[in-house]
């Protein structure tokens, strides 16, 4: 008789209930093991097994199938290839019994061959966050490590290890056996990834520097595998026995993807609970953290606390972060950063990519905030490391999240009283009250440490990141959003943090592409964001030459009441230097005003003739092209990026253009298809159509633009563009007149047809 097919088979399949198909799963399994290894029984294994394919990828296994199942395979009755087909069949449907982990583990070397070993061990791997519970294959760890130096299962060896190792198990004798191993089989990644983990615990064992990477040490061994079961522990999760566990500090990772209803409660899972994972020392007079339940409290038992072997639980608890700060360790924040860096490289490389993944991502990097503004400026780079190669390898939203998460981190920062703590000290200009409160505030920052210094180090480094990212992903929205946030927030400093720092501007091909951008939004931001480094740049001139003409005043002050007499010519201090100002800066600034204002307004694209113009930095040989271009199109190059005919702009030119025929009742065929030009509304005017001039008309589109949400165009044209403001009165006055006549000659019209009447 012939074998269903798969249609079928799925068919049937689909009309089961689930008692049905766990009765049907139990007979299939029982047929194979009473044929398992029986001479001539091969063929009725084969067979059963192809028809439990269908029905567990639909209704996964429970508990007692899932153990009854390993059970066969343990036996080592089957064949390699049928016993590699079981493996991949272990699809459980909720938790999977502790006992199983144990059963794998305890395999090791015995009836199995080695493939078949290590098809059970990337199992275990799969499913190990979804296990019942660890303690008892924690205690295999030995085991599990002297089956190492078998090349076959190496790699998922040191992936189960790096998820079960704990601080007891770092031991001499295992580290000097993993050093050994590396010489003998070269700088293997899981070896060197387990070593690395090794070292997180106990740094003073291991005094040979490892091999930093930006990679993943530990992928997801069989991609397929883990969302078959991430569709069943979703599938089946009304079952209510389902059940999510911490993950560990060295298992970063969360393997299976379980419903999206329960992802979102258990959002904060990926960062360990502080006090669930409280381990005791063995001296028994550390103190855990769940009896501390004040500051008080922490101060006074501040050196008999005992931390958890999961630190990055210090990412959600304030208790911790108190901790930290009252003794920083500098190899406590290596282990949480090595964590940080492995569960967001996780998030990228294993995860599904979805809301809720971007969800977590988005809360680990506020946590990253967080933390950082409470440890202060010592911990500020190691927490960021990780973030700086990650940044590379993400998508484009998450890329624009990164950014927005380094705006949020500087925005704090900023707000600190920086100008106060220069000053501190300096001289007596506060009450005795008052430098108490500043000497505590400042307590914990470093002394003699340039902090003006790091800000702006850090200001340049996210400033390079966005000209790659703006250039990698081609301008993504995204990416636009989060730069241009950064530099909003940075060409506030001086006015509104009153930061004692010169204007730090943004690379000229970050301003140069968002400008150039077929997004209006671009557009008008980095309008904005130049028109508020204007205002900055003369508000920090003017201060500059203030504390000039002070510190002048006070030599000639010092000069007098050493004896010299007034008529004697002074010298003059020479000029205040200011670390990252200088007058070429200035002028690389005034080309950006300039080119956009020749872009936008002026008709003059790529014009370089006019003072501080560069016209974008663009060379004679790209220019000509762009002007051939535009030719061959019938187009004038001059004005094919200015308010009116830009990309970015031209649809709200149309749009507006409209709008006012709309409002004046101009007929159809008398109505502009052009785009708005002084030639065409000239032409406009003389065939009886929107009486309007080209001056006028742009003046009301900036009107309607900043009641669009454009208003980063207007405040910098009307600030820039010296005489606009004047027209702009002008036309609003003409605009009146117009009203006021239209006004008089529809009340003549209606006097006229009451004396007609």
């Amino acid at each position: 008789m012939d074998s269903p097919s798969d249609e079928s088979m799925e068919q049937v399949v689909d009309n089961l209930s689930l008692e049905e198909a766990d009765e049907s799963i139990l007979n299939v399994l029982e047929r194979i093991e009473r044929n398992a290894g029986v001479k001539g029984g091969k063929p009725t294994v084969i067979r059963a097994l192809s028809s439990l394919d269908v029905t567990i990828r639909s209704f996964g296994l429970d508990q007692d199938q899932l153990t009854q199942m390993l059970g066969i395979i343990l036996t080592g009755k089957l064949d390699d290839t049928t016993t590699r087909k079981m493996i991949k069949l272990m699809l459980p449907r909720q938790k999977v019994p502790e006992m199983c982990g144990v059963k794998v583990l305890g395999s090791l070397g015995r009836k199995l061959s080695f493939p078949c070993q290590a098809g059970l061990l990337r199992w275990l791997i799969l499913v190990y966050d979804i296990l019942d519970g660890r303690t008892k294959l924690q205690q295999l760890y030995g085991v599990a490590f002297h089956f190492l130096s078998y090349e076959t299962l190496r790699p998922s060896l040191c992936h189960l290890l790096y998820y079960l190792t704990r601080r007891d198990d770092v031991k001499s004798f295992r580290i000097r056996k993993l050093q050994d191993l590396l010489l003998i089989v070269g700088k293997e990644p899981a070896l060197t990834g387990l070593l690395h983990i090794y070292k997180s615990y106990r740094p003073e064992l291991i005094m040979t520097p490892l091999p930093l990477t930006n990679q993943t040490i530990f992928k997801c061994p069989d991609q397929t595998t883990a969302n078959l079961i991430a569709e069943l522990q979703e599938k089946w999760s009304h079952l209510g026995t389902n059940q999510s566990y911490d993950i560990s500090f060295t298992g970063s990772k969360d393997p299976i993807v379980r419903s999206k209803a329960k992802r979102q409660k258990l959002a904060h899972s990926s960062i360990p609970d502080t006090l669930s994972i409280y381990r005791k020392g063995a001296d028994g007079k550390a103190l855990p953290l769940s009896q501390i339940a004040s500051l008080d409290s922490l101060v006074a038992h501040i050196d008999t606390l005992a931390l958890p072997d999961q630190l990055s639980s210090v990412l959600s608890s304030r208790l911790l972060q108190h901790v930290l700060c009252l003794q920083p360790s500098h190899l406590i924040v290596e282990r949480i950063s090595y964590w940080l860096g492995q569960e967001l490289m996780d998030l990228w490389y294993w995860t599904e990519k979805t809301e809720a993944t971007r969800a977590r991502f988005a809360t680990i990097l506020s946590k990253v905030v967080e933390v950082t503004m409470t440890i202060k400026a010592k911990l500020f780079g190691q927490f960021l490391k990780p973030l700086h190669g990650l940044f590379y390898l993400l998508g484009p939203v998450w890329k624009g999240e990164l950014l927005l998460c380094y705006t949020n981190l500087l925005q704090r920062w900023a707000q600190f009283r920086w100008k106060d703590y220069l000053e501190f000290g300096k001289g007596p200009y506060l009450p005795k009250q008052g430098q108490e409160g500043l000497r505590r505030l400042f307590s914990k920052l470093a002394p003699n440490v340039d902090y003006m210094q790091s800000i702006r180090e850090f200001i340049k480094h996210v400033d390079r990141i966005s000209g790659v990212a703006l250039e990698m992903e081609q301008d993504h929205i995204a990416i636009q959003h989060g730069v241009l946030s950064f530099f909003d927030l940075v060409s506030t400093f001086t006015e509104a943090y009153k930061l004692p720092l010169a204007v730090i501007i943004p690379d000229s091909t970050t301003v140069y592409r968002c400008f150039l951008s077929d997004s209006g939004m671009a557009v008008s931001r980095i309008c904005g964001v130049v028109y508020q480094y204007k205002q900055a740049f003369e508000a920090f001139e003017h201060e500059q030459q203030l504390q000039y003409e002070l510190l002048v005043q006070s030599q000639l002050s010092n000069k007098d009441d050493a004896g010299d007499g007034p008529g004697k010519t002074p010298n003059l201090p020479p000029p205040i230097e200011v670390p990252g100002y200088s007058r070429e800066y200035v002028v690389l600034f005034n080309s950006f005003v300039m080119d956009i204002c020749n872009f936008l307004w002026r008709n003059r694209a790529f014009n370089k003739s006019d003072k501080n113009a560069r016209g974008f930095l663009m060379d004679q040989h790209a220019i000509g092209h762009a002007k051939q271009i535009c030719m061959g199109g019938g187009l004038s190059m001059n004005n094919m990026l200015s308010l009116t005919h830009s990309l970015a702009m031209s649809g709200y030119s149309a749009r507006f253009l409209r709008s006012l025929e709309e409002r004046d009742s101009v007929p159809v065929e008398r109505r502009l298809k052009a785009p708005a030009s002084a030639p065409a509304l000239k032409d406009m005017v003389a065939k009886g159509g929107l009486n309007m001039t080209f001056e006028e008309y742009r003046i009301q589109y900036l009107d309607f633009l900043e009641q669009k949400g454009f208003q980063g165009i207007s405040q910098f044209l009307y600030d820039c563009i010296t005489n606009l403001l004047q027209k702009k009165l002008q036309s609003q006055e003409r605009q009146r007149e117009l009203q006021e006549q239209q006004q008089v000659m529809d009340q003549g019209q209606r006097q006229e047809q009451g004396l007609q009447e």
